[in-house]
């Protein structure tokens, strides 16, 4: 199927009820595929290492080197003459063709990202064996313009109001499989493909809609000025705090729940295994957890929702990389190799705080809805943002453990409101820059003096100063 690029794309998530046979036939096709996706990928990794050797343990002169084959293809694969197709005639039966085609393209652009790497060069890691908990997903490429039935409900509710619609949609080898049709899809728009997941709750299925008449959904150019900008510093005491002030509290879904799932993983473990209660508490965990997620990102949505609202129209918010801020600390060694310690265990409280928060989650949602709304939003490098002082520009290291910004020109405030600016000057290109910095550094300090509250300094706005002694 031809994928285009250039035209506007959305994705409309349903709830599907199938009956006990449609249930077990989408089962039936996740396992099958399972096998397929797992022996796709041993067969490529089998090419990989039976056509390289290593040129720095010996002489390449004495080193054999084997008869190169040609590497596995998605075309290879999908093939009709492949090797799989005769030795493994019952994984294909029963299952839609475009869908195995699906699966096999999943396996390519994996181990593609594994040997080649992206559009940017950056190199993913080596692709994962599924088991059957990990396969959840399978793609169905094309569908019918007609597919998706909708009738309105004859009955109606006990105050007199309508009832939802009631919806099928037509599944290539399944059928009509009931669908919770719970928003509308819009006027001009097709359904093009769908992408069938299960989960602890149920059964989804993601629409594809597409409309040639409109474009692609692109930021637009805005020049950024100083009153059409608003600066974003996002961390975990406050969701995110605004260059003017404005404050969002943050939730800590994870944190406030975190006592509950200990309990019921510790009555998990307790039960015998691949026993029917053991089952049951695993199944409760699993809700739980996607009820955690549900609430953190319709949390996303209504704070996206909020910013978008506003009379700015650029936000600057920071190019941080949530994974690597919760990654763990290299391990310290001896001269004996005996292990020291390395913060580990103070930081992991910090990495479960970070993966609560959901950082990458929210800038993502902020950047599709600021679009929609005919806004952009521009990621800056944040460097020493929280380090300089907003009003007069001079250095002072800060601990993360200091929350209040204190500068000797009598400046204070709090720690994210001082970042938040700096980053709307990094994006306004007005902050200092590395050159300057030193240069400030190497200058004498000056004494603090007292000033009124409410009267700016420097040039900044008007904020709660106090003296020194």
């Amino acid at each position: 199927m031809k994928r285009s690029k250039d035209r506007f794309k959305l994705n409309y998530q349903y709830r599907i009820v199938p009956d006990k046979q449609q249930a077990c036939q989408l089962n039936n096709w996740l396992h099958k595929l399972c096998r397929i996706h797992n022996l796709m990928l041993e067969e490529r990794f089998n090419w990989w290492e039976c056509n390289r050797r290593p040129v720095n343990a010996c002489s390449i002169f004495v080193t054999h080197l084997p008869e190169l084959k040609d590497p596995p293809t998605y075309y290879s694969q999908k093939r009709a003459t492949h090797w799989s197709r005769e030795a493994f005639k019952h994984l294909y039966k029963g299952v839609h063709s475009q869908v195995i085609q699906e699966a096999i393209k999943r396996v390519e652009d994996a181990f593609n990202r594994f040997v080649a790497g992206d559009s940017n060069g950056k190199r993913s890691g080596k692709p994962r064996f599924k088991s059957l908990r990990r396969y959840r997903t399978f793609s169905i490429p094309q569908l019918k313009p007609d597919c998706l039935s909708v009738a309105p409900n004859p009955h109606r509710r006990k105050n007199g109001d309508t009832r939802r619609d009631i919806a099928y949609i037509n599944l290539p080898k399944i059928g009509q499989v009931k669908l919770i049709y719970h928003r509308p899809i819009p006027e001009g728009f097709t359904i093009k493909a769908a992408l069938v997941s299960r989960r602890a709750d149920g059964w989804y299925i993601c629409l594809t809609l597409e409309d040639k008449t409109v474009p692609s959904l692109k930021s637009p150019e805005i020049e950024a000025t100083e009153k059409n900008s608003l600066g974003l510093d996002v961390g975990l005491e406050k969701f995110w705090t605004a260059s003017d002030g404005e404050v969002e509290p943050i939730q800590q879904h994870y944190r406030k729940s975190e006592s509950k799932l200990a309990k019921l993983a510790n009555r998990k473990d307790s039960k015998p295994h691949q026993s029917a209660s053991r089952r049951r508490l695993a199944k409760k965990i699993s809700k739980h957890h996607q009820r955690l997620q549900r609430k953190r990102k319709q949390f996303h949505y209504e704070s996206a929702t909020k910013l978008v609202s506003r009379d700015e129209q650029v936000f600057f918010v920071e190019d941080i990389k949530p994974g690597n801020l919760s990654r763990k600390n290299k391990p310290k060694q001896d001269e004996n190799g005996k292990y020291l310690p390395n913060g580990q265990s103070a930081k992991s409280g910090l990495n479960k705080s970070i993966n609560d928060a959901g950082w990458s989650q929210f800038l993502s949602i902020l950047t599709y809805k600021a679009a929609k709304a005919g806004k952009s939003v521009v990621k800056v490098k944040p460097h020493d943002t929280s380090q300089i002082c907003s009003c007069c520009n001079r250095y002072q290291e800060k601990d993360l453990s200091v929350r209040i910004h204190e500068c000797l020109c009598g400046l204070i405030l709090d720690r994210d409101w001082n970042a938040a600016i700096n980053i709307k000057k990094v994006g306004l290109g007005i902050f200092p820059t590395i050159k300057r910095r030193k240069r400030s550094r190497k200058t004498t300090t000056k004494e603090a003096y007292t000033v009124p509250v409410g009267e700016r300094v420097g040039g900044c706005h008007p904020l709660i100063v106090v003296s020194y002694q």
